[in-house]
């Protein structure tokens, strides 16, 4: 399985395919994940490969068909890692792809051969084949770029900014349920801009960004909530009902496994830098990037603090129930966000699966222990799986007969990405439940 160029490339489409083959045994045998190994690369090479190297991924057989090339029956999902990192396919949708940059791009419908099989049985285990057949069409498409507008711009006069004149490349429209959110159509160069240079916006999911509200004013937000993983429900849901409040209270809010800090930013901005926002993570280089926005943001009021894995209850002891709201946004699968990160269906298999929902259970019990009395427990996670989602709902419920489940249910996927989100609340004290 050569990974070199074809016959006829020039002095670039070699230098393409080399810097291809290289990424793509990367994600192989490495731990390293797509955003990572596409950052390394030179600027030019790197806006090459971003439009070769997640597409095959995301369309591995799809992608395939349409441009020509024969995929043998079962592949890639049959492959071993190291079978994977040379499959002969992928250099030769790179190649294609490349020559046809400058032409009408490849139009490839999402397949369920796209998918790994067992993760697709899985869905239609759960969801049955409607469902499976959404999840597949969403999750195998590209993504749009979502951006949270600053409440002091709003997402309508953040529009105004950045079409005007036409300088965005793609159309660009405020989101239909993200009250601060704007949709582009696709990939533009916004981080360039003087409007972010300004702090004007930051670039987020439109679900991540409902997940954030969802967390202070679940009330305004759980009409988009469905029982099921699909497209967003607006049916019981009025954008304009949803205005968040002018003056909203100084709450203490602590985000649990925060990252680099996308919801903490929101929380905050939520806020407009009223009360305290807590954000915890195991990794210091994510806090020191969410250290970093806050400050571009203009934001003081939030406090990023590392925690040691599986260690993380001996820090936090001394801040039993002193917050009104904490929010757990798990880690998970990452099923809702495979169109952002198609690498993740490749690296997994259904024995990995197992240790998450414990990790997940573990995490939102440490962290309950933070909610005051009358306080509100939100857990979160960016996937569909039951077993990360309703059963640690029943689970927590049973283990914990102070707090009882309120509002919660699935965002998702389409047109964000896919998100389930649950909302708990202590009883207040001295009432038992």
């Amino acid at each position: 399985m050569s990974m070199k160029a074809g016959p006829k490339a020039g002095p670039k489409g070699i230098q393409v395919a080399k810097a291809f083959a290289a990424v793509w045994e990367k994600l192989f045998l490495s731990p390293v994940h797509l955003d990572s190994a596409l950052s390394k690369q030179e600027k030019n090479m790197k806006s090459i490969l971003a439009r070769s190297v997640p597409s095959i991924l995301q369309r591995p057989v799809s992608q395939a068909e349409a441009l020509g090339i024969g995929v043998p029956e079962g592949e890639p999902w049959s492959l071993s890692p190291e079978q994977a990192s040379k499959w002969r396919p992928a250099v030769l949708m790179a190649e294609r792809i490349y020559e046809g940059m400058a032409n009408r791009p490849v139009d490839a419908s999402p397949v369920r051969e796209d998918f790994p099989p067992w993760m697709v049985e899985e869905w239609e285990l759960h969801w049955g084949p409607d469902t499976s057949l959404h999840l597949i069409e969403a999750l195998g498409r590209e993504a749009p770029l979502s951006l949270r507008a600053a409440r002091s711009v709003g997402s309508k006069e953040l529009l105004r900014i950045l079409t005007e004149g036409s300088r965005l490349p793609v159309a660009a429209a405020e989101s239909d349920f993200a009250p601060l959110g704007v949709r582009l159509a696709g990939y533009a160069p916004v981080l360039g801009t003087e409007a972010y240079e300004k702090g004007l916006f930051e670039i987020q999911d439109e679900g991540s960004q409902v997940m954030a509200l969802f967390a202070l004013w679940p009330e305004k937000f759980a009409p988009l909530l469905r029982s099921v993983p699909g497209p967003v429900d607006l049916s019981h849901f009025k954008r304009v009902s949803a205005k968040l409040p002018d003056d909203p209270p100084a709450l203490t809010v602590v985000d649990a496994c925060a990252g680099a800090g996308g919801k903490s930013l929101a929380l905050a901005d939520a806020l407009r830098g009223k009360g305290r926002i807590f954000s915890y993570d195991i990794s210091e280089r994510k806090l020191q990037a969410l250290r970093r926005r806050a400050t571009h943001a203009g934001y003081n009021n939030i406090q990023a603090v590392a925690l040691e894995e599986g260690k993380e209850a001996e820090t936090l002891r001394k801040f039993r129930r002193t917050a009104q709201v904490v929010l757990v946004d798990a880690p998970c699968t990452g099923w809702g966000v495979l169109r952002r990160n198609p690498d993740i269906k490749w690296r997994q298999s259904p024995a990995a699966l197992e240790r998450l929902p414990q990790v997940q259970a573990r995490l939102l019990s440490t962290y309950s222990d933070l909610v005051a009395p009358g306080g509100r427990l939100v857990f979160g996670v960016c996937t569909f799986r039951p077993a990360e989602t309703s059963k640690i709902v029943d689970d927590f419920v049973a283990a914990h007969p102070d707090f009882t489940p309120r509002q919660g249910g699935y965002l998702g996927p389409g047109p964000c990405d896919g998100f389930f989100m649950q909302v708990f609340e202590r009883a207040p004290k001295g009432e038992k439940k």
